[in-house]
């Protein structure tokens, strides 16, 4: 019977932002659920009042501070978490509430489809940092165009779920009580469809638009991530934020399966 994988971001506490492990763990949750026959579906979706506040400050810190190759390696895992959500052949959702900042924006630019609650403000830079987004750009730039990526990547003004969707960065955006339902009706016509047509269709759409962002496409973009996480205005701001809290039991957590990715 067809079913649908679910991943969850479990970290509220710390508004969702994404660390070394939470990125490694959904990098292989993606990989699980796109090997199961089962399933046909994907929908990345986070606990609490946000989707993701971006990166979480303790892993930028550590890349702000380590060699080259180490930055290198970290700012790479995070292009490859965006590269396996825009290269999956199963059909991707985004279900994005709150707040979608960098990476978070990042994430529900990658996903095939994108539904917010109309609550949702997305910004493309992290606010706490002031920094331009790097490694989402190329994501960003298929999503909504490099002319509107121009002005909201220098800006990094907010931008409203209804604002989302004019750009084409979100699909559909509904009152936050009727995003559950919304979600599952997608999923409703997207499990009776035809999985080789969904696939080809997929295929036909990347090779039209060229392709999806790769991890070597965004190698000027990953350098880039890497040289503004060492700049002093940076470095600065992140010696200003105060330790966050102890994490929670799991980063991520998957819904009808029986596994875990520790």
């Amino acid at each position: 019977m067809a079913s649908v994988g679910w991943i969850w971001i479990n970290r509220p506490y710390d508004g969702n932002t994404i660390d070394r492990l939470t990125a490694r763990d959904i990098i292989r949750a993606v990989g699980v659920f796109s090997k199961d026959p089962e399933v046909r579906a994907i929908v990345l979706a986070a606990r609490g009042e946000s989707f993701s506040n971006g990166i979480e400050v303790q892993w930028l810190r550590a890349q702000a501070d380590a060699p080259i190759n180490g930055a290198l390696d970290d700012t790479r895992k995070l292009a490859q978490l965006l590269q396996v959500l825009a290269e999956c052949e199963k059909p991707t959702v985004a279900r994005v509430q709150g707040k979608a900042a960098g990476i978070g924006a990042g994430l529900a630019a990658a996903c095939d489809i994108c539904i917010a609650a109309d609550h949702t403000h997305f910004t493309m830079g992290d606010d706490r940092l002031g920094m331009a987004p790097a490694v989402i750009t190329p994501h960003l730039v298929r999503a909504i165009g490099a002319r509107q990526c121009q002005r909201y990547f220098q800006t990094n003004e907010l931008l409203t779920a209804a604002r989302a969707c004019e750009l084409g960065l979100a699909h559909e955006a509904v009152p936050v009580e009727l995003l559950d339902e919304k979600i599952g009706a997608l999923l409703a016509s997207l499990l009776l469809g035809d999985v080789h047509v969904q696939h080809s269709a997929n295929k036909l759409i990347r090779a039209i638009a060229a392709a999806p962002p790769t991890l070597d496409m965004s190698v000027d973009a990953v350098r880039i991530g890497v040289r503004m996480r060492a700049c002093p205005s940076v470095r600065a701001r992140l010696g200003l934020h105060a330790e966050r809290s102890s994490p929670g039991p799991r980063r991520i957590v998957l819904d009808g399966q029986d596994w875990d990715v520790d």
